[in-house]
């Protein structure tokens, strides 16, 4: 893959990669700036992002690229491995900050990755109560969807996205 991440974070705000890699960091931003236009550039170096590739492939452009996939293996079981990407070619100063906050962030000791698979625990625990209560409350932000938006991160729509896919994929 080559060169994504660590584009532009410094310009944001965002000096996790060390007074070190400034202008290593800087110059990435600075090719983006002549390859599209300001905006865009700005949306590549300083957004995150999380796709979900249904029905079990997410791929969180974050801290760099980390590969997900989630895998029921039986009732209650499910196997969820991930991977992380770097840049092609990025110096050992930047690939060692990277790595560092991919095992901070999101590594299995991390605050991302732990704090997901309790959210992924608790929902199961709680889909075992169907009896008492028939449904997940996931109407955070349902009003803009007659309008087509504009939604926030804390917006639902990608949970009711994947439900009714799931559902119609199922012959509800």
């Amino acid at each position: 893959m080559r060169g994504r991440r660590g584009r532009g974070r410094w310009r944001a705000g965002h000096r996790r990669w060390g007074e070190e890699n400034r202008s290593y960091i800087e110059g990435q931003f600075a090719s983006l700036q002549k390859r599209f236009d300001p905006e865009r550039a700005r949306r590549i170096a300083t957004m995150d992002r999380n796709l979900l590739v249904f029905p079990n492939l997410v791929i969180n452009d974050i801290m760099g690229i980390v590969i997900r996939t989630i895998t029921p293996t039986s009732a209650g079981q499910t196997v969820i491995e991930q991977w992380t990407l770097a840049t092609k070619g990025e110096p050992a100063s930047v690939r060692e900050r990277r790595l560092a906050s991919y095992v901070i962030f999101q590594g299995p000791g991390g605050l991302a990755t732990p704090d997901d698979m309790e959210a992924c625990e608790s929902c199961q625990q709680g889909f075992r109560t169907v009896a008492e209560a028939p449904w997940s409350d996931i109407s955070r932000g349902i009003h803009k969807e007659a309008t087509g938006g504009p939604f926030v991160a804390e917006d639902e729509i990608q949970q009711r996205t994947f439900w009714r896919h799931w559902r119609d994929l199922m012959g509800g």
